[in-house]
């Protein structure tokens, strides 16, 4: 029998990839996820930026980095270049401010394309993890180890299972949407 409990978790790791893949898509407005995983060379290893700094958003454009150990700046700034994320940045008195510059039309209608490719992709995830559910159920009736009926309600739980993920999702990336078109 297919334990829908553990499927559960697995549908949700998959919607939470998915909202960690939203947190990237800047909306014009400062946050620190669009910043805290870049990789930071820090001592000869690759650490991500929010383990050796302090990461602020005084105000609604911009988003401060302050090192705990002044030396890694430079490193922190080549690595928010490398990143090429299309802020302005500042080195000042042992810190980094990094501007947001307001999304253009075009921009803007380029972020909301992202967001429904990686709806798409989420999606296609959660419709192969369904198919192996099937696939597991149907091995299981063919082997009698679970009786006609049960494999109807275990397929009717799956697909309520799949449908509500899938609302979800598309719940996240119309909320996200809606907040990338906001002027």
């Amino acid at each position: 029998m297919i334990n829908f409990t553990e499927e559960e978790k697995e549908f949700k790791k998959i919607l939470d990839h998915f909202t960690g893949e939203l947190k990237t898509v800047r909306t014009g407005r400062s946050h620190s996820s669009l910043v805290e995983n870049i990789m930071v060379d820090s001592y000869g290893s690759q650490i991500p930026l929010s383990h050796v700094s302090a990461i602020s958003t005084p105000d609604a454009r911009s988003i401060v980095v302050k090192p705990w150990d002044k030396s890694t700046l430079p490193n922190i700034e080549s690595a928010i270049k490398k990143e090429n994320l299309g802020l302005g940045m500042i080195a000042e008195s042992g810190q980094i401010r990094l501007t947001i510059p307001p999304l253009t039309e075009d921009r803007r209608k380029e972020f909301v394309k992202l967001i429904g490719k990686k709806m798409e992709e989420s999606k296609i995830t959660l419709r192969k993890r369904r198919d192996d559910i099937r696939k597991t159920i149907l091995d299981e009736e063919r082997a009698k180890t679970i009786s006609e009926d049960q494999k109807f309600s275990q397929n009717e739980k799956m697909e309520k299972m799949t449908e509500e993920f899938n609302k979800k999702i598309e719940e996240f990336a119309a909320k996200k949407e809606k907040e990338l078109m906001e002027v």
